[in-house]
């Protein structure tokens, strides 16, 4: 039993959430912890995959169905198939034209009821692909999964859910996601869905633009209206722009058409990404007749250590900066500087995040004429430099010899 959720204890244990251990979820007597383990590397187990995120949700295991399974391989083959008839070009379809001969009764059930991508380099990653959409992550996450069936051949994957989830199932909990009090949320939504939920049309085709990570509340079995929402940077206290708070019932043609069954949505503006902060969700809504507010947090991971060095061609020179707009960058210092150049006009904060067990790193900014200008306060392993102007260079570099992952996050 707990309280209702305020701005000092976002989870209502009685707890405050500087001195909460775990600041989004009930937990007053302090004995669950929220030291998630970080994503599984090296494995190439689509189901693996899916059942680690399903156990950080706390939501049941989903176990393989051998004849979904060979449904999911026979729609692949007839991908790759129609790829090779017509000229080589990947090809991704949900439908099979069964007058061709590689085409099947089984493959056309699996593709009509399966998530679908192409380009993954195996079935772990397809997973945390479609995890960081929105429309293919909702039933990947969906409480009454039970049985999927799973296939992967030469970059195309396939995700049999629809026969094996059980949609009588309720939520045993708000699903939160990115997941609750994690640090290993993904920066962005990469764009390329269908629906897409940063268009104005979502079902009207075309381009389907990236924003920063989408987060999603899942209330399967309740009935809720009302919906609010906020997102929250906690650092600076800024609002993340959202695009669009879509929820299961709204008012458009792609909610009403049941593609949030049970769902909220907090879709960013298409261009922006997360920095390496921590955010804090804010839900309002009426459910099952009852005003209510949820809220929880998520930090953007940890920096990767293990990227190449001189990944963009950009070290040791003004000459030969990579230009850059609003991004993050992950990046790697190893023997000379990385130079970046801001491009257009306005203003711009720019933050260094590096692990401080590793390397220390330092920010130099520079202006147009290659004047410096700034350089980040030294510190807990991030320096942030506000007022930056376009057409400013940004210098990366090792200090004392000492080399080390960033991102470098420029808004």
């Amino acid at each position: 039993m707990h309280g209702p959720p305020s701005d000092g204890d976002i989870d209502g244990d009685g707890v405050a959430n500087d001195l909460d251990i775990c600041p989004s979820l009930a937990n007053a007597d302090q004995t669950t912890r929220c030291d998630y383990e970080p994503p599984p590397s090296g494995t190439t187990d689509g189901l693996a995959r899916l059942n680690f995120w399903r156990a950080q949700l706390g939501l049941a295991a989903v176990v393989e169905d051998a004849t979904l399974s060979a449904g999911c391989a026979a729609h692949l083959d007839y991908l790759q198939a129609y790829s090779a008839a017509n000229g080589g070009r990947p090809y991704l379809s949900h439908e099979e034209d069964l007058a061709l001969p590689y085409a099947s009764e089984a493959g056309a059930r699996a593709g009509a009821n399966a998530v679908l991508s192409y380009g993954e380099p195996n079935a772990a990653d397809a997973v945390d692909g479609w995890l960081d959409t929105l429309y293919h992550r909702l039933p990947l996450v969906h409480p009454g999964l039970q049985r999927v069936g799973v296939a992967f051949e030469a970059g195309y994957a396939c995700m049999e859910y629809r026969t094996g989830t059980d949609g009588s199932v309720r939520a045993p909990h708000p699903i939160r996601w990115p997941v609750a009090d994690s640090i290993y949320t993904r920066e962005s939504f990469g764009g390329a869905e269908s629906p897409c939920p940063t268009a104005d049309d979502p079902l009207g085709g075309g381009d389907c633009p990236p924003s920063a990570a989408i987060a999603s509340l899942g209330l399967h079995g309740s009935r809720f209206s009302d919906v609010e929402a906020t997102i929250t940077r906690l650092d600076t206290m800024e609002p993340l722009p959202l695009f669009a708070v879509y929820f299961d019932g709204g008012p458009s043609p792609h909610e009403q058409m049941g593609y949030l069954e049970g769902t909220i949505a907090l879709v960013p503006y298409p261009g922006k990404m997360l920095a390496r902060a921590t955010y804090e969700v804010s839900v309002d809504a009426t459910i099952d007749g009852t005003p209510t507010n949820i809220r929880w947090r998520y930090a953007v991971g940890a920096v990767q250590q293990d990227i190449a060095c001189d990944l963009f061609g950009n070290q040791g020179s003004f000459a030969r900066a990579v230009e850059v707009t609003n991004a993050s960058i992950n990046g790697r210092v190893c023997e000379m500087s990385d130079f970046y150049q801001i491009r257009g006009t306005g203003t711009h904060r720019v933050s260094l995040q590096y692990d401080r067990r590793v390397g220390v790193l330092e920010l130099v900014v520079y202006d147009a004429a290659q004047n410096e200008i700034a350089r980040g306060v030294e510190g807990d392993g991030t320096e942030a430099i506000t007022d930056v102007a376009g057409g400013s260079y940004v210098e990366v570099r090792g200090r004392g010899g000492a080399t080390g992952g960033y991102i470098l996050v420029i808004e």
